[in-house]
């Protein structure tokens, strides 16, 4: 069988483009077929990206790379009933640890980087079907047939060519829907500063929650929600988006709207990540981390993508691209999987309805009892387990939830 490349990626996204450029530096012919017109044209991402896998991939990336601004303030919010909201905030002037990005523009420029290194990138190519030939696989295109001995499935929460070859089954507790505005408005921060909403309970009904993120003269206005709570939200899944920022009160000329589905497993029930010639990165992989304090997913992909880069140098040295466990082995030696299994605790936290509901509106509870001052005055622990009780809480599931999120 013929080969039209060492390795042929399938998505122009962070992942793909991550694993073309690692495989080009290893002497590898990479080919990447991306679906849109140009790379970022079919990204969706809530717009922050934790650096430190980028730093790793480009050095000299913060120099050149189109960053919007360095994230230096955290908020979180919580709705609660009868218009009451509670939030907090962390800032840390100087901190450039993340950044928030415009993917239309920041993928881009990656592609321009896996380009000047000698990949071809084949734009508005869509892959119809996958089949298995002798040595490697098959990839029917809009554009033909495009064959080689390894593939890497880049592709997103779809992961066509994993499907098309029948390695993967979906349910709507596995995704989630991610939909996204920006919005022109003035930004009133100094340049080096940046700010990162993380709003829960605002559009009543679903499961997930909102986000606000400062670009350069923008904001990047979304939210991100489980696929089987949509039934149950106040509002229609294609006025989401506007719901939440009219909650927030947030005005502007609407630039970009774009929807979504981003993966939503938990390291414990992560799809297969890899099989003969075959290997998944980033969102194909099902790599994301909610952990209640961070939401990752960007330098998840890149990480991935870097291994998968390295793991075909691998397979190509030793002439045989259907051990791609050792895909697996390195990415078990990486912050990827490392992380993700750290995450699993506090994934599994949130994800249960005492976490995101129950919770705050005890807290929001205890708060207007302690703030509200009548001839009746109750210690605080006893309002705080009055409050627990009403909703079917023990104090002892309490504490247990509590140390479940701090390990």
């Amino acid at each position: 069988m013929s080969f039209d490349a060492d390795v042929i990626v399938v998505g122009g996204g962070l992942g793909g483009l991550s694993a073309a450029i690692t495989a080009a530096k290893e002497g590898l012919s990479v080919i990447v077929l991306e679906r849109g017109d140009y790379s970022g044209a079919k990204n969706v991402s809530g717009g922050r990206m934790y650096i430190h896998a980028l730093q790793k991939l480009i050095p000299d990336a913060l120099e050149r790379a189109p960053l919007e601004r360095p994230i230096t303030k955290e908020t979180f919010e919580f709705y609660c009933s009868n218009d009451r909201k509670l939030s907090f905030s962390f800032e840390e002037k100087g901190k450039k640890n993340s950044y928030s990005i415009l993917r239309a523009k920041f993928d881009r420029w990656l592609a321009s980087e896996a380009e000047n290194l000698g990949v071809l990138i084949s734009y508005s190519t869509l892959v119809t079907n996958a089949q298995r030939e002798t040595g490697g696989i098959n990839l029917e295109t809009n554009r033909g047939n495009l064959r080689a001995p390894l593939v890497i499935d880049a592709s997103g929460v779809t992961s066509v060519v994993f499907r098309y070859l029948g390695l993967r089954k979906f349910t709507p507790d596995k995704w989630m829907l991610g939909a996204k505005e920006i919005i022109k408005t003035d930004v009133n921060l100094p340049e080096d500063e940046g700010e990162v909403r993380t709003i829960v309970a605002a559009v009543k009904g679903v499961k997930g929650g909102g986000f606000v993120y400062t670009n350069k003269d923008t904001l990047s206005v979304g939210m991100a929600v489980t696929f089987d709570s949509l039934p149950k939200s106040e509002v229609p899944a294609k006025d989401l988006v506007e719901a939440f920022r009219e909650k927030l009160g947030i005005e502007g000329e609407i630039l970009e709207y774009s929807a979504h589905a981003i993966p939503y497993f938990g390291y414990r029930n992560l799809p297969p990540l890899y099989d003969n010639n075959l290997i998944a990165v980033g969102d194909s992989a099902g790599f994301l981390i909610n952990d209640g304090f961070t939401i990752r997913g960007m330098d998840l992909a890149i990480g991935s993508g870097m291994i998968a880069g390295l793991a075909a140098k691998k397979l190509k040295e030793i002439n045989d691209y259907t051990k791609t466990d050792v895909y697996y082995q390195m990415l078990k030696e990486s912050f990827v999987l490392r992380h993700l299994e750290l995450a699993y605790n506090r994934f599994s936290v949130i994800n249960d309805p005492r976490t995101l509901v129950s919770y705050p509106e005890v807290l929001c509870n205890v708060l207007t009892d302690m703030f509200t001052v009548t001839e009746e005055r109750k210690p605080l622990m006893e309002v705080a387990l009055q409050r627990l009780k009403e909703k079917d809480i023990s104090l002892t599931k309490a504490l247990m939830d509590l140390m479940r999120a701090s390990k």
